[in-house]
């Protein structure tokens, strides 16, 4: 969304638009009667009279998904129309979009073209009042609700179908097409070993975790299950499931739960119910040993070292950016997306690599994707006019954002609340843990990275797991250590682990202070998220960055709540992000 630039809000007025969908026909109202022109000069009435309208937008916790948004008051009337005659007559103002705009007017003149408005809020009616007897039969009241309409279907369901249990499978019916199962060979089917377990879907790169010596190791990490054997061939082969899906995967490191290693092909058929699925075959030679007794407990486990384990549906290779994640995921969720927003923040948030295996069947995408995903992603997840979009903290540890305004406290940016605390001592954390790469056998994890104010020797490996952080230092000389431990079901990437141990201390080593200043309309293009520069002598600030976390218009100014660190670096740099 295009909110224009400081020179187009130099000198200007602001005309509030409303918009609604309604028996099929466009309303259009505004603040006074005027016409919008399109690019190719169409014109486009709208009625006046509208009042100013009170939207307010807040950012949300930083790693969490806010689907809702605070509801919008309106009152206004219909030319032409008996509202409480349509409602009788069942045509139901209730459930119409409607979506909140401005355009800007400067010396009389409308500087905004019908094909650029801005929208701030979009939603549905609610809670229409009509029927007033003072008041035109086309008088009504009501709520515009913004709520991203979310589907709460279970994950596992959304990706594998609703058969994602062995007993589904159904090897010896798979259907005559290429790659079938190879069941003219005699195979002995044992799903019974395994009856009712659930067909894991598996995704990211799987493979050589590294541990704080710097060396790498191989580790088993996602489960498979014996289905069938062929009693017939020499090798008496075991073949067993590993997840249900396709991958980009050819070869696999296999592991049993005594030890004994080996390597495995892919290969893949189709079920009866056209469904892919991946398997590999284990011949008696092996050193694993096979057994398909129902109540044998050797276990069989998988690494994926030769390609990612699920391809990525929003772009290229391999299922595992934090980004391209986010964006499939809330794609299946909702139609609520502002994939221009994603799409821009996909670079950054794909540098953070997610990885793993899910075989709950009762967990939903929402679920699962607030848990193990958003939550370790330094932004805001906000429902906007077009729908959920990323907002980037400014409390993180990749990039050092560029202030889109550096501005001195004055009567057009006026300080007109106190310093507020968002947070207490007790939410610091100053020495940050986070444990990661889980093997599947030991059920633990098995390695770390520790963010502190520890300086690793100079020229040792230990760099690669235990980091050095300015904050933390000024932290615990403020506070005494602070530990926090953060364990990660979905991650075996070194590189995100630091990130996120990173972030986390960048976010809660220091208290978070709000300040809110009221600001002249010529500020109208900050959006929430910005971060601006601060000077204001009266409370300490010198060229302090701040972000924006809430934005108001009232009586002709914007209320702005800005968030800062309580850090006496200040943390002032203009590095380009």
């Amino acid at each position: 969304m295009y909110y224009g630039t400081r020179n187009d809000w130099e000198e200007v007025d602001i005309l509030w638009t409303l918009e609604i969908s309604y028996l099929k026909e466009e309303y259009r109202f505004a603040t006074i009667t005027l016409d919008l022109q399109d690019g190719d000069g169409k014109s486009y009435p709208y009625i006046g009279g509208l009042e100013d309208v009170v939207v307010a937008t807040s950012l949300q916790t930083v790693g969490n998904i806010s689907a809702e948004s605070d509801s919008v008051s309106i009152a206004i009337t219909f030319p032409n129309k008996n509202i409480a005659q349509l409602q009788m007559d069942g045509k139901f103002i209730e459930g119409s979009q409607a979506k909140i705009g401005y355009v800007l007017m400067k010396n009389g003149e409308i500087e905004t073209q019908y094909d650029n408005r801005p929208t701030i809020f979009r939603g549905i009616i609610t809670g229409p009042v009509y029927g007033h007897p003072n008041r035109p039969q086309g008088y009504v009241e009501f709520s515009i609700e913004n709520k991203a309409m979310i589907s709460s279907q279970g994950l596992l369901a959304t990706i594998l179908g609703e058969n994602m249990y062995i007993e589904d499978v159904s090897c010896s019916n798979a259907l005559y097409v290429s790659p079938e199962w190879p069941q003219d060979r005699g195979l002995t089917e044992v799903q019974d070993i395994h009856r009712g377990k659930v067909i894991p879907w598996v995704f990211g790169e799987l493979q050589a975790v590294q541990h704080s010596s710097g060396s790498t190791s191989s580790i088993p990490i996602t489960p498979a299950y014996a289905i069938a054997y062929d009693p017939s061939a020499a090798q008496k082969p075991v073949f067993y499931l590993a997840c249900g899906h396709v991958t980009n995967a050819n070869t696999v490191n296999l592991f049993s739960n005594t030890g004994e290693t080996d390597t495995g092909t892919i290969e893949t058929f189709v079920n009866i119910d056209n469904r892919t699925l991946t398997y590999f075959s284990i011949p008696n030679s092996s050193s694993i040993p096979q057994s398909v007794a129902a109540n044998d407990d050797r276990e069989v486990w998988v690494e994926w070292d030769d390609g990612g384990a699920y391809p990525n549906p929003v772009g290229e290779g391999n299922l595992q950016g934090g980004g391209d994640i986010c964006l499939w995921l809330l794609s299946e969720l909702t139609d609520d997306v502002d994939y221009d927003c994603w799409n821009a923040l996909r670079p950054f948030l794909n540098q953070y690599l997610f990885a793993g295996y899910v075989n709950d069947d009762k967990i939903t995408v929402f679920q699962w994707l607030q848990k193990n995903v958003v939550a370790y992603l330094p932004i805001h997840i906000v429902n906007g006019p077009n729908g959920l979009k990323p907002v980037i903290d400014m409390f993180q540890s990749q990039v050092d954002i560029q202030p889109r305004l550096s501005i001195e406290e004055s009567g057009e940016f006026q300080r007109v609340g106190p310093v507020v605390s968002l947070n207490t001592p007790e939410d610091v954390s100053n020495v940050v843990t986070v444990r990661y790469a889980m093997n599947g056998v030991v059920g633990d994890y098995s390695t770390f990275v520790q963010v502190s104010n520890k300086i690793p020797a100079a020229g040792t490996l230990s760099s690669i797991s235990y980091i050095a952080h300015p904050k933390s230092m000024i932290s615990i000389q403020r506070y005494g250590e602070k530990k926090k431990v953060v364990e990660l079901d979905f991650c075996y990437d070194n590189g995100t682990a630091q990130r996120i141990a990173q972030d986390i201390l960048e976010r809660e080593a220091l208290p978070t202070k709000s300040i809110q200043y009221s600001v002249s309309i010529r500020y109208g293009y900050l959006v929430l998220g910005d971060i601006v520069e601060i000077t204001d002598e009266e409370i300490g600030l010198d060229s302090h960055k701040a972000q924006i976390i809430s934005k108001l218009f009232e009586d002709g100014r914007w209320l702005l709540d800005v968030k800062i660190e309580d850090n006496p670096m200040k943390g002032n740099r203009n590095v380009e992000a």
